[in-house]
């Protein structure tokens, strides 16, 4: 069974369904449950939860904020008492913080990196001339691209930055205010990239010939069409379950 994980679209599906199912669990017996399984799946891919937690941190630090926003919010607009409140809030910080660590278990692990290879697979298999959908199988790639590259080098910037003596100094807020006036140079830098690459896929003739091949072929069959229905069941069935 564990192979059969391996299929990008289908591993896709099930921390999706995973996710989906977090937010909408109604029980402490889901949290449970579902915070249980995030420990299997972590021992699968091999991830440590230390990994996990430590993702998680960005997060926590903005609890607060978001905290505060929310009841000052609530206490102008709400009727509810501050009980009910700090209730509303437990839940939603438990359901988002279980979502997010699913999420990164998803990322981290080694066989999530190919799933625009296997939608495009099935696309090719499907042999439909459509252009607009290629652009949009490009656009997607090439803004999740964006992402890691834009990181890399941002961290780059700082071991620049820190090698050079000019490591920031002052509060969190003042750091905060110099990172916003340095990022709109990093991204018109990075828009120039995108320029540049643009312009070289269109001199190496993209778009004449539609669908493109797929450098990474992904296979897809009926069986990994049969996991995508039994993992949506499963799912479905013990949130049902368990609100009964």
């Amino acid at each position: 069974m564990s192979f059969l994980l391996r299929q990008p679209i289908v591993r896709l599906w099930l921390f999706l369904s995973y996710s989906t199912a977090v937010l909408f669990s109604p029980t402490i017996i889901h949290w449970g449950i579902y915070g249980a399984f995030i420990f299997l799946l972590a021992s699968i891919e091999n991830i440590s939860m230390k990994r996990i937690a430590h993702s998680l941190r960005s997060f926590i630090m903005f609890l607060p904020i978001m905290i505060s926003i929310y009841l000052i919010i609530s206490l102008l607009f709400s009727q509810s008492s501050l009980r009910e409140m700090i209730f509303e809030i437990g839940w939603v910080v438990i359901k988002f913080s279980l979502v997010m660590a699913i999420m990164n278990v998803y990322s981290f692990g080694k066989y999530s990196g190919n799933v625009f290879d296997a939608l495009r697979s099935i696309w090719v298999r499907m042999n439909k001339p459509w252009r607009k959908m290629e652009d949009w199988f490009l656009f997607l790639e090439m803004t999740l691209r964006f992402y890691p590259t834009f990181q890399r080098d941002w961290n780059r910037y700082n071991e620049i930055q820190k090698a050079l003596g000019l490591k920031n100094h002052g509060s969190k807020l003042q750091q905060w205010v110099k990172t916003a006036n340095q990022m709109p140079g990093m991204i018109i830098l990075h828009l120039q990239k995108a320029e540049d690459i643009a312009q070289a896929m269109s001199l190496r003739g993209y778009g004449k010939q539609i669908p493109r091949g797929v450098a990474h072929f992904v296979s897809f069959n009926g069986l990994h069409l049969f996991v995508i229905i039994f993992i949506s069941i499963a799912f479905i069935s013990f949130h049902s379950f368990a609100t009964v």
